[in-house]
């Protein structure tokens, strides 16, 4: 291989190279694939000559998943596709370990069947973790998901898969489609076989029990139950084989969980059972193991089935990402489908009817009628045509686009908001945490309490089969099913209803925080107003022009990212101006400053731009809806110009400050614009407390104010602009304007740029709040109750894996009732 070119594929490296060092040796790479194969094909034992790799049925492979380049068009498209997730990866993400290296790791995310508490979660991660080559992984048991990042020239998917399955849990990867299914109609065989062996069990059992009132010989005792013996062993191994591989893992791992305490109940009945039939004894409780492992197959199999049903909406939001798109390129002029990741910025694809915006654009050619219900909660369609922006994620309806692509993968709308609400569900309030810790430390409890029960009423003289089934009857009723599901099951109800109306939930602590609002403080610009300014008039000083202004104007405000600047900008662009070239532009908190032909030239507040000069209002009412805020311009610290600009109010503004007014709540305004604008807003739209002229950093301090007087308080505004003041509030509201969803500092997001969608979110805040509160006071009720009477010998095995299973599903139905309700 020549120095110009990759050491595995050999193109060339004039787009660039991926060095790597071997023994000393430099090699060069034409992307990162490339580089990560080569150290792949190092580690394994099969292959000593990199060289030949492309005479491999491998190497095709990788061609075809794109992974590395088959010729220049590709190798551009990975170049492109590499730059974007280095430019992602630079911003920090909440909640994910950095690791050393971020270029030599990929992720790996796998759904997992089977989990039946926190606990497994913990396991699950524990143990992936362990694995030499796994930089990070987390588990999380409400989604049922796992993500790791990995070094794949030291661990292989298939041996991190392999980790999960040896604990006893299924896995699927994330886009595995009906692989849910499969999986579930598996768990139903297993359950049908189960039972009608338990059945049987029970019927069989029944004759044995006849021995109690009249004689049956040993012979009569074994013959009878030896088909029980052998149905229980099928149940046992067959029925409760998962359960009990989780159990043993639970507990080597030091983290117990539900199934460990059914497990250790079923085998101690099944093993005591089969030592006193080969003893002779009649005392024999094999269908109290098959029965429980039926019971706790039926109620498993249902709370997964309730879970699905809360979490339909999300897995819905999470599949609209398509894995294919049409690639419009000049050798496929009507475009051919690609994997997803071959996208890149720049590309052109096109989506027809019934199909999914697989990037966010701008349409080339071509109408088409969009459905972005499921992004922003509106189910209103929209029409798009030459020239406007498409969302990834949105549905056509009707007609067909071709468009470009700005944005690609994690950076679009749809991959922010699913890495957000990701996020969101993997996180735990500070009050769940604690719940969880004190599972961790419940089933040892319990176990020894079951324990304890046994040798007590031995010791007190009890016949040594009761003092078994009691310990039994305390591991079975003690169970913390109900009391593991309880916050999960709730959050997930509340993320899942929040995004089907349109809120995207960035913190899972919204919830406690939005139930605890006395104060509501909203920005003025774009949140209870459209945002959208236009340049309606320019006011000059004698001796100046108004293109003159709008050309200096717009070159002051060329580098600028805010309303009033794209104001500016298509005010100058539909009035033919060219703007100005400005230098030495200094940006400040209220307006900026350049120079412009020897002059120095200032647009801003009145006081920034205006040193002396003739009084001008800060804004006026223009219609009970169309409001105007002025702009000032100076040149060498003398008043030149006025710009006037106009807004609007939204129409479901003044319904919103009723509605919340009727809550008791108080409603602030705050604003930059000057105070006669603001105040003018607040009067027209009912509010009496309204304040102006505020740099962000008085917005802050005016949320310090309201804290210091006891309140809880919410900042609604665009989230980054006023993201200082959202820092200090009790609960951020981010009204979306179209800008990155990454750089907002908000709790919640409303996806739909209404803020009348707060009266959406409070009250399901209650409900959401109100759910957990009932589940919790369930689950300890019935635990509170049930293992006292269960150690005084009042309940059976049976009885108390029915009450288990019934405290259970109590939760997973007021939970669903949630859901129902909406």
């Amino acid at each position: 291989m020549s120095e110009s070119t990759c050491h595995l594929c050999g193109l060339s490296l004039h787009r660039g190279a991926v060095t790597h060092s071997d023994k000393d040796q430099p090699l060069r790479f034409c992307c990162q694939g490339c580089r990560m194969v080569h150290s792949m094909l190092l580690e394994s034992a099969g292959i000593d000559d990199p060289a030949r790799f492309k005479q491999t049925d491998l190497y095709r492979q990788c061609v075809a998943a794109g992974v590395i380049p088959a010729g220049e068009e590709d190798l551009r498209r990975i170049a492109q596709r590499e730059k974007q997730e280095t430019h992602a990866a630079a911003a920090p993400i909440e909640g994910v370990k950095a690791t050393s290296d971020s270029s030599d790791t990929l992720a790996l995310d796998l759904i997992v069947d089977g989990m039946w508490c926190a606990a497994c979660a913990w396991v699950i991660e524990k143990t992936v973790n362990r694995l030499a080559g796994v930089e990070e992984a987390s588990c999380h048991f409400s989604t049922d998901r796992m993500r790791c990042h990995y070094r794949p020239d030291r661990v292989a998917p298939d041996q991190i898969r392999a980790s999960v399955t040896r604990l006893g849990y299924g896995i699927q990867d994330s886009d595995a489609g009906t692989a849910g299914q499969q999986t579930q109609r598996r768990e139903w065989v297993r359950l049908t076989i189960t039972g009608l062996l338990s059945a049987n069990v029970m019927m069989l059992s029944w004759a044995l029990y006849a021995g109690f009132f009249t004689h049956l010989t040993s012979d009569a005792v074994f013959k009878i139950s030896l088909p029980i013996v052998a149905m229980a062993a099928v149940v046992v191994v067959y029925g409760g084989g998962p359960m009990m591989r989780k159990a043993w893992f639970g507990l080597i791992h030091r983290a117990p969980g539900m199934e460990t305490l059914v497990g250790m109940a079923a085998g101690c009945a099944f093993i005591y059972s089969l030592y006193n039939w080969l003893d002779g004894s009649i005392h024999l409780y094999f269908d109290t193991a098959c029965m429980l492992i039926t019971l706790v197959l039926l109620g498993k199999l249902l709370e997964q089935q309730a879970k699905s049903r809360v979490r339909q909406d999300l897995d819905s939001f999470f599949a609209l990402q398509p894995t294919k798109v049409r690639l419009i390129t000049d050798a496929s002029p009507t475009g051919r489908y690609v994997a997803i990741g071959q996208l890149a910025v720049g590309d052109r694809f096109a989506v027809a009817s019934d199909e999914i915006v697989p990037a966010d654009g701008r349409v080339e050619s071509g109408a088409a009628t969009l459905d972005e219900s499921s992004l922003t909660g509106e189910p209103r369609p929209i029409g798009v045509r030459n020239g406007d922006l498409i969302k990834s994620g949105a549905r056509v309806i009707d007609g067909r686009v071709t468009a470009s692509v700005e944005k690609v993968g994690h950076d679009t709308v749809l991959g922010q908001m699913i890495a957000i609400m990701t996020r969101s569900l993997e996180q735990k309030s500070a009050f769940e945490s604690r719940t969880d810790r004190l599972l961790r430390w419940f089933v040892p409890l319990i176990a020894a309490l079951a324990g304890g029960t046994g040798l007590f009423f031995i010791m007190a003289g009890l016949p040594v089969n009761q003092a078994v089934v009691r310990a039994v009857t305390v591991m079975v009723i003690s169970c913390p099913c109900a009391l593991g599901v309880a916050i999960p099951m709730a959050r997930l109800a509340g993320i899942s209803l929040a995004a089907r109306r349109g809120i995207l939930v960035r913190e899972i602590e919204s919830f406690e925080r939005a139930d605890a609002i006395d104060s509501v403080v909203f920005d003025k610009t774009g949140t209870l107003t459209h945002g959208r300014w236009r340049l309606g008039h320019i006011e000059c000083q004698p001796g100046y022009h108004p293109a003159t202004i709008a050309a200096w104007a717009a070159g002051l405000e060329q580098s600028s990212d805010h309303e009033i600047a794209r104001a500016i900008d298509t005010y100058a662009r539909v009035q033919a101006i060219t703007p100005a070239a400005a230098t030495d532009i200094i940006v400040h908190p209220d307006g900026v400053q350049g120079r412009l032909d020897d002059k120095i030239v200032r647009i801003g507040s009145r006081g920034f731009a205006w040193d002396e000069g003739p009084p001008a209002g800060d804004g006026r009412k223009q219609s009970t809806e169309t409001l105007t805020s002025r702009v000032f311009l100076s040149v060498d610290a003398r008043p030149a110009a006025t710009l006037i600009f106009g807004d609007t109010i939204r129409p479901t503004v003044a319904s919103m400050v009723d509605a919340l007014r009727r809550t008791s709540r108080e409603i602030h305004l705050v604003s930059g614009d000057g105070d006669a604008a603001t105040r003018e807003v607040a009067r027209t739209i009912g509010l009496k407390l309204a304040s102006g002229g505020l740099l962000p950093s008085d917005k802050a301090d005016y949320i310090d104010r309201l804290t210091d007087q006891g309140r809880r308080v919410a900042m609604v505004g665009d989230g980054i602009n006023d993201a200082a003041a959202m820092a200090r509030s009790h609960l951020a509201v981010a009204v979306h304007s179209g800008q990155g969803l990454a750089r907002e500092a908000a709790h919640i997001t409303l996806m739909r740029g209404d803020p009348a969608q707060l009266l959406d979110f409070f009250p399901l805040s209650r409900q959401v709040n109100r759910k957990v509160s009932q589940n919790l006071w369930c689950a300890w009720i019935y635990n509170l109750v049930s293992i006292p009477i269960a150690m005084n010998g009042l309940l059976t095995p049976l009885v108390a894996a029915t009450a288990m299973l019934l405290s259970s599903l109590t939760v997973i139905g007021n939970t669903l009732r949630l859901v129902r309700r909406d």
